[in-house]
């Protein structure tokens, strides 16, 4: 039996790839015909990292031991694309590769320690070594992470520290052991977007006091004077995206009671955190995920036809041109897929009489 399938590109290899191997699981004689030229299939290139069992099963950027997580390579100057969603739905956003920052506060966080006044790089160097202490590396992406990835502040946090244990292999830090008891109410987190202006006024109102009391003595003698030393050198504010983001972030985990955990990671979001190291350096291999689809689809014997008699039509959009777009069509389609395979191999093994 020969089944023909048209339609986008990544739909239909997925698709055929998925059939094909049932089949010779099953030790069922089909063939897969795609109609179209392999040379027209729309890129879809790397870098990037997502949790994607689809995708992963069609032998796209999977190493061995890896599970569902699938890394696909890139240059190394290309910021690295994250989904932490399964199956890359949706939640896709950029993380730097190169070392000089992808959003404004990794940015400052590399100017911050490239600085030429000294005042400022011995500031840089007290962030990066209370990073170390909580067991991360100092990477931009980390920062990019920490203050940019699209879900709440302290799934954030917990997705910094898995991802540091992942790079350097230390034991995951708890933060809530740096906080003290509290006997009235816990103080409230600052607003989404903090600013400069928003900070100074939480500093004139006592906000910011409220949420610094509730670290140990130990621990809030040093952000104090981090905080104040960073207003002092910085009057213009060149360096408020780093502040901010790290204060926003840090007045979540001070709402936290004392020796309270963080709240688990969803599994896509925890294998993303961990492979986050090794997609970082990833430079070898098939940089084009599509091209990934194509080999295997070729390798398990499918064929490309100019044309079929009766193809299965497979409807869905066209690709988009931004590359966080395209990653997240590609994905939504190769899901898509799997159940269009599912419903394709039922009429195989059981057709309607």
């Amino acid at each position: 039996m020969t089944v023909a399938l048209k339609g986008p590109s990544a739909m239909a290899l997925t698709a055929g790839i998925l059939l094909l191997s049932r089949s010779r699981s099953f030790g069922m004689p089909l063939d897969v015909e795609i109609v179209g030229d392999p040379a027209t299939v729309s890129p879809v290139r790397g870098p990037a990292i997502v949790h994607a069992p689809v995708l992963a099963s069609c032998g796209v950027g999977r190493d061995l031991g890896s599970g569902a997580l699938v890394i696909v390579p890139g240059p190394a100057a290309e910021p690295l694309a994250i989904s932490l969603a399964e199956d890359g739905a949706d939640g896709w956003f950029l993380a730097d590769r190169a070392g000089d920052g992808q959003t404004p506060a990794s940015r400052a966080f590399v100017a911050l320690s490239r600085s030429p006044d000294p005042v400022q790089r011995a500031l840089g160097r007290q962030l990066r070594d209370a990073l170390a202490a909580l067991g991360c590396p100092a990477e931009p992406a980390l920062i990019d992470l920490l203050c940019g990835a699209p879900v709440s502040p302290l799934d954030r946090v917990g997705l910094v520290l898995r991802a540091g244990q992942g790079m350097t292999g230390s034991t995951r830090a708890s933060l809530t052991h740096l906080l003290e008891p509290v006997v009235d109410s816990l103080p409230d987190p600052l607003p989404a977007g903090l600013d400069g202006a928003e900070l100074a006024r939480a500093r004139e109102d006592g906000r910011l006091a409220r949420l610094l009391g509730r670290a140990r003595l130990r621990v809030r003698d040093r952000v104090e004077d981090w905080l104040e030393g960073m207003r002092a050198t910085d009057p213009a504010g060149r360096f408020d995206p780093l502040v901010c983001g790290l204060v926003e972030v840090g007045s979540h985990v001070a709402g936290l009671p004392a020796h309270a955990v963080l709240p688990p990671l969803a599994p896509a979001a925890d294998a993303v955190a961990m492979g986050l190291g090794t997609a970082l350096g990833a430079g070898e291999g098939e940089a084009d995920a599509n091209r990934s689809l194509i080999a295997m689809f070729r390798f398990l014997g499918g064929r490309f036809v100019d044309d079929a008699r009766y193809p299965v039509e497979l409807a869905f959009a066209s690709p988009p041109e931004d590359r966080l777009q395209r990653w997240r069509w590609f994905c939504r389609a190769t899901r898509q897929a799997a159940d269009t395979a599912d419903a394709l191999w039922r009429q195989v093994v059981d057709p309607v009489q």
